[in-house]
């Protein structure tokens, strides 16, 4: 057995990596039969134990991995295997300051939204759904051009699953305009059929065990398909995008397959953290509409078991429906929900959560397709109006392309205008002290959203423009008044304003926003204050 140390230095918030060498490899099952562990001991800090996954199909190879949090200092480690028992292997290295993506956690002194851990500047959630990212039909070269495609368009969190099966059957009426003929769904191999409108060989079971789908054997996992997901979450990270680890969906009965807290399940999440969570940039979500396959009591304990298997304690949550029933649980660190409605309905559900100190993420409020309707569907207006008309409640959201097949499902590039106009709703709030303001609906009138942080800054919305008035505090300089258009991102300049009641006249038709700001609450176009802690 030989053992392999990382480099003698580390930047802060990288992986640090040390690989274990086994020849010839060990006999029976290497991911049940053999453990692998670290204690990590940062100078100045507190220990922090590791656990180590097998990667290699053979269990050649066993690594552990650690993501340090202190820069400039030294750190000792010990690990121990159950092949050599008795034997410590020890060893150090340097840590350098961070040069990459800092974690990003929810903010301690304003818990309903999020910062970077390090830094602890703002960091403003803008939301992709790409469940089938991995899929065996999408290659390197595929992976990243959806990752630039998000950077091109600001958006900085791709949700994606870890496991997971495609349909193999249609249930749906004949007359919906997405049906497909019986022959394109039961013909031909049914492993590949098509998938809610997906293009054929686009969606496909993802591999994460040895085996055939729904027979797959749950005590080995496949190792060059966890092979794929470290390179695409590490792809992520040096874009500077969360990585948002689905571990399954509902999906063909996959859940029930392996079981509810089953060693099969809980290998499962074990080995994702394990080899994952020393990645700064991830996320878990414990389940994709888990609602549909277990329960909240389910959701309770295996949170709580995923928070004692991550030694980084990264954001979790999990997915379901519109309820959400985990408030006052510490392993549920910000709140998804899946509602989709008007502009007025998906603002006040937004608000329902404003008192629960998580921050609020509507993760599913209707994909974009060419319907004049809110729901999956929506047409690119609806896409904006609804995700702005969330932002103005205080909450995040998370887009979903339903153009050209399925983006939103064979994580591929679409044709969705909607991602080019919301990167300007990122722009805009990067430009305002976000954390600092709350939902004040109060203070304009019934046809228009406002947050503010009074007698500072206001940022009002009119979802179908027209006119609004705003009542805000004295300010000794008054206020600058300025228009934005959500389509562009273009902003119009018009003036101070000093009155206590201000009528706002969207300078156009559709939908606009307004800044109601002084000079030192706003100082400069696309500043990025830091929230006060």
């Amino acid at each position: 057995m030989t053992v392999r140390p990382g480099p003698p230095r580390v930047a802060c918030f990288d992986v640090y990596e040390v690989s274990v060498e086994i020849e010839p490899p060990p006999a029976g099952n290497p991911f049940t039969d053999v453990e692998v562990r670290a204690t990590f001991t940062p100078r100045g800090g507190v220990p922090v134990e590791v656990e180590g996954f097998c990667d290699d199909q053979n269990g050649r190879v066993f690594r552990v991995r650690f993501c340090p949090s202190i820069a400039g200092t030294t750190c000792t480690y010990a690990l121990t295997t159950n092949l050599s028992l008795g034997q410590t292997y020890t060893g150090s290295f340097r840590t350098t300051k961070a040069a990459g993506m800092e974690p990003v956690v929810a903010d301690p002194g304003h818990p309903t939204h999020f910062i970077y851990a390090g830094s602890r500047r703002p960091f403003y959630h803008l939301g992709l759904t790409a469940y089938h990212l991995l899929d065996p039909a999408n290659d390197e070269q595929d992976i990243e051009a959806l990752l630039d495609y998000c950077v091109l368009n600001g958006l900085n969190k791709v949700r994606f699953l870890l496991t997971g099966y495609p349909r193999d059957n249609d249930t749906r009426p004949a007359d919906d305009p997405s049906y497909q003929p019986a022959d394109q769904w039961t013909t031909g191999d049914p492993w590949r059929l098509p998938n809610y409108g997906a293009p054929p060989g686009g969606l496909n079971p993802l591999p994460a065990w040895l085996g055939r789908p729904h027979e797959y054997d749950f005590t080995r996992l496949n190792v060059a398909y966890w092979q794929k997901v470290d390179r695409a979450v590490t792809a992520m990270r040096e874009r500077g995008i969360v990585a948002t680890c689905i571990l399954t969906i509902e999906k063909q009965n996959l859940p029930n397959e392996y079981g509810a807290l089953t060693e099969h399940e809980q290998r499962l999440y074990r080995y994702a953290v394990a080899r994952l969570a020393a990645h700064a940039n991830v996320w878990w979500d414990l389940g994709n509409e888990h609602n549909e396959y277990r329960s909240p009591e389910w959701a309770s304990e295996m949170g709580s078991r995923m928070k004692a298997w991550d030694p980084y304690h990264r954001p979790c949550s999990a997915h379901a429906y519109a309820e959400w029933v985990y408030d006052d649980q510490p392993w549920a660190d910000f709140i998804i929900t899946q509602q989709y409605g008007t502009c007025a309905e998906v603002n006040a559900w937004a608000l329902q959560y404003a008192a629960i100190p998580k921050p609020y993420v509507n993760e599913e409020y209707g994909y974009e397709g060419g319907r004049n309707e809110p729901g999956h569907g929506m047409n690119t207006d609806w896409v904006r109006r609804c995700h702005w008309s969330i932002a103005l409640a205080g909450g995040y959201a998370t887009y979903g392309d339903w153009t050209a097949g399925t983006p939103f499902y064979t994580g591929t590039v679409g044709e969705g205008r909607a991602p080019a106009q919301l990167r300007h709703l990122r722009a805009v709030f990067e430009s305002l002290p976000f954390p600092l303001m709350q939902p004040r609906n109060d203070l304009v009138e019934a046809n228009a959203f406002c947050l503010a942080q009074p007698g500072k800054a206001y940022l009002v919305y009119l979802p179908d423009g027209g006119q609004t008035t705003l009542r805000t505090q004295p300010a000794d300089r008054g206020y600058a008044l300025t228009w934005i258009d959500p389509r562009t991102g273009e902003r119009s300049r018009r003036g101070r304003v000093s009155s206590e009641t201000i009528a706002l006249d969207a300078p156009g038709a559709g939908d606009w926003s307004a800044i109601v700001a002084t000079e030192d609450a706003v100082p400069r176009q696309g500043h990025r204050p830091r929230a006060a802690n």
